[in-house]
Order: C-alpha cells, then structure tokens, then sequence
C-alpha cells in the first residue's frame, strides 16, 4: 500500500478515536436520540442526534453517539424535538396584569401571588430568556432573581430614556413623574416645564445611556410616541437627539431599542436607523381607512428602508388582540389560562372593579363596533408583517407583556399567543423559531450564550412533543424545559393552589 495513503488512514482513525473521546461527567445531562433544531442563519437541518451538558452548558451536540461515563442524568430523545430556550425581548415585569399601584396595594396577597407564579408562567411555555424594556428598580430585579425557578432576565436601567414629559412620562402625576424616570432626556422646548432641581448636564444622552450601562442594561429604550386616545400632543425627540443616542448606545455596546408603532414614527426611526422599533407598524394615521388587503405605497416604502437598513422588527400583534380580548366575555373562561393565572386573581379580573380597564378603554362602544375596530388596525399590522417577511426583515419576537393595564396580557400565555398571530399573519415556521431564538440573540448581543444549540452555550433548552417547523402547536406541546442545565417538567410550572 502506498506510505502516503496509509499514513491517512492512520490519521484518519486517529482523529475518529479523538472524537470519541470520553465525556467525564459530574453534574452531567445527556439527551439521546432526539430530533434537534436550531440555526445560526436563519436555516435549518433538523436531525436525529445527541446532546450532553455539564454542569449547564453545552459539552456536545452531534449526530454520533458520544461516550460518557460520571455522574448524570439521561433523557430519551426519541420522537421528541429540542430547540433553543426562547427568547421574549419585550416584556414587563414590574406590574400585575390589570392593576394599577392602588389596586396592587388594595389586594396585596394577589399581587404576591401573581408575582410567585409569574417566572413559572413564562418557562411553562418555554422562555428560558426575558429582556425587561423599560423602567425596573434594582430591588425589583433582585426580587425576581430570588425566584427559585425563573427565566434569565435582562434589562435596560431603571427607567427608559424618555424625553421630558413624553411618553410614558406624560401617564405620572407631574410631582413625580421626573424622580419616577430618572433617564429621561432634557429638552429646550420643555425646559419651563421640568424642575429647577435637575441639571440638563445630568440628562443629555450620554448621561442617560452612561446610567443606564452602570446599571447593568443591555440596551437603551426609546420611544416616539406622539400620543393616541385622545392624549394632547406628545413631545417626541429631534433627529440629534435619537441620533445621538444611537452613537452613545453603540459606544458603550448596547442597542437602541425604540417604542413606535405608527407610520410617523416608522418613518422617522426608520431614517435615523435605529437598531430596533419594539413595535409593529400598525397606526397607519391617513390610510387607516384604507383596505385591509393592500399596502399603500408610503407604507411601503418605510418598511422597504427598514428591510434595507436590517432594523429589527418586533410586531407585538398582542398588544392588539390583549385589548381587545377586554370586549371578549370567554377570553377569562380559557382552559390555560387557568395553569398559568392564579385562580384568585382571574376571579378578581371578573368583579366590576377588575373591569375597570374595559370600562375606561371602551366607553359606550358596543362589542361589535370594538371588534371592528381592532379588527382594521390588527388587519393592517399583520400586512404590514407579511410584507416584511416576504421581503426578508428582521423579525424579532416581543410580545410587550402586559402593553397596558389590560389582564389580556398573560405572561408565557401572551407569547404562545403571539406565535399563533404570527402565523396568521403569514409568517413561516421557521421564521417565526428564528425570531424569537438566534434573531433576538444576535440582535442583543446574546448570541454567544444563548440563541442556538452549541457546545459552549448555556444549556437553555425546550424539549417538545411536536415539531415547531411544522405545525405553531408545538409551543404548547412543550415536555420539558431545560434552564442552565436543570430540568423542569412542564407540569411542574402550572399554577397550583
């Protein structure tokens, strides 16, 4: 035999018994036989495989069986699917679903209760990972983060980098309302209007985005908002302002994430480039009796330039359907809700006084005239996503739990549903996966965590009964959820009295 070939062969094996090195294992998890879906592009090659973690990350992933001797747990794989631990990068922790502070106060045994179960409800329908995007102290953080069992969370300061008197300023009493947003952005327009006790020095938006990066965020959160229900007209940033806090954002490694849901604000975040709008673009403002069948073509164009620039787009459809799901008398008597909602709280929600938000939100409306209504505008949002989907955007998933006082906002149970929109926009299985995976990952500078199954990563993981590539169900067919590496059962995560 010629020396050369036999001298790969014998390298050859060399490398296979490398490969079949043995896996020493101490606090160990090994997951055979199972069909394993993940991407670090966007595509995806499902296949049967093997996974194994140590000590709660990832030590091997591969199609070959691998050896393994120590300590450490064994699931059989077989007809399951594993993906990632998804990611919820909009959501809020700090409030009680359909409360206000009084009423937090009035009932303080629900809201004990809402919060004990809250991390549960998330990981019940698999997110393993949550991004706070607003205003949450620092005892509020560590509160959650004493939770025995809770999703990793991530956040953007103690408050979100609003201009003065804007939104969501403009929601707290005036006497407050500055102490309550302590990275609010000075304004000249707005200077005889803010206290003389705060320095503009202190509220420029380096100052703001420096705070908010001493203070462990992640990204800086924005908002554009000039105002809707009636609300007088909203002070909203210049250009340099958000062009300026975009520059801060990326010189300190964080993101600009930016509140904006209307084709104003669209068009002008879509021009600055901001990295992402936590908002679908669904207040069409002049076209918002225009056909449900059609974009117009300005909208269009705005999406065609975010398309362009990749800025991040997170539709938020729940944000729709949780307000309307108020004018829904079955919307409380829906079978899951009961395994993620405290008993006693969803029985609060049906009392006069838990229907407070319905009253206030829709006034002398009747049910049909309130469906028609958001019927249009989430209409518009879901074409307005297709096209950006048909179009390669960037799909990011958020669902903005709760988006207002609304109880139709339930944690982990407003993500499925969000999914479920998705879908129904026209939105691809996979992409759908991706958005709320490796997108969010990579978008938020995760990715070298999180975001995709891959040895070194954090073993945040979801074990389902059917496949998310093929049918929106599998994210309530959910067995297991793995979370740095410890294993819950789903049943585990329901609300038990």
């Amino acid at each position: 035999m010629n020396k050369t070939l036999l001298l790969l062969i014998t390298l050859l094996a060399l490398s296979c018994q490398k490969n079949k090195e043995n896996l020493n294992l101490t606090q160990g998890l090994y997951i055979s036989n199972v069909t394993i879906v993940t991407t670090e592009d966007g595509n995806y090659s499902p296949y049967i495989g093997h996974l194994v973690v140590e000590k709660g990350e990832i030590v091997y992933i591969g199609e070959s069986e691998p050896s393994i001797s120590g300590k450490f747990e064994q699931i059989d794989g077989t007809g399951k699917f594993i993906v990632p631990g998804l990611i919820d990068s909009h959501v809020h922790l700090t409030e009680v679903q359909g409360m206000l502070p009084h009423h937090m106060e009035k009932y303080p045994e629900l809201t004990k209760e809402f919060n004990r179960q809250m991390p549960k409800s998330y990981l019940y329908y698999g997110f393993t990972t949550l991004i706070n995007l607003g205003g949450i102290s620092k005892e509020q953080i560590a509160s959650f983060n004493l939770q025995p069992i809770k999703p990793d969370l991530y956040h953007t300061g103690y408050s979100g980098a609003s201009v003065a008197n804007g939104y969501p300023m403009n929601f707290a009493p005036e006497q407050y309302r500055f102490e309550a947003a302590p990275n609010f952005i000075f304004m000249e327009s707005e200077a005889d209007h803010i206290p003389d006790k705060f320095n503009p020095a202190d509220h420029t938006p380096k100052a703001v985005v420096d705070r908010i990066k001493n203070s462990g965020g992640i990204a800086v959160k924005s908002y554009y908002e000039s105002g809707f229900r009636g609300m007088s007209k909203l002070p909203v940033p210049t250009k340099s302002i958000m062009s300026e806090l975009l520059d801060e954002s990326h010189s300190n490694g964080l993101v600009l994430t930016v509140h904006g849901n209307s084709l104003e604000a669209h068009s002008f975040l879509a021009d600055i480039g901001v990295d992402v709008i936590a908002h679908g673009l669904w207040n069409w403002e002049k076209y918002k009796d225009v056909p449900t069948d059609s974009l117009p073509l300005e909208i269009k164009e705005t999406l065609d330039l975010q398309i362009q620039k990749q800025i991040g787009y997170t539709p938020t459809l729940t944000v729709i359907a949780g307000e309307e799901a108020l004018a829904d008398d079955a919307f409380l008597n829906i079978p899951e809700l009961k395994k993620v909602v405290p008993k006693n709280l969803l029985e609060w929600y049906k009392t006069e006084e838990g229907q407070w938000f319905a009253k206030d939100l829709f006034g002398d409306f009747d049910v049909e005239e309130v469906h028609r209504i958001y019927g249009n505008i989430q209409a518009h949002a879901m074409l307005a996503l297709k096209y950006l989907s048909d179009n390669n955007g960037l799909i990011l998933f958020g669902t903005d739990t709760p988006s207002a006082p609304t109880y139709g906002n339930q944690p982990g149970h407003n993500g499925y549903w969000e999914f479920k929109l998705m879908e129904e926009a026209g939105v691809p299985l996979n992409k759908i996966l991706s958005s709320a995976t490796i997108n969010n990952a990579k978008t938020f500078h995760l990715d070298s965590s999180i975001g995709s199954l891959k040895t070194g990563k954090k073993a945040n993981m979801i074990i389902m009964s059917k496949n998310p590539l093929k049918e929106i169900e599998a994210y309530d067919a959910i067995e297991k959820v793995v979370i740095g590496g410890e294993i819950i059962k789903r049943e585990d995560l329901e609300f038990k009295e």
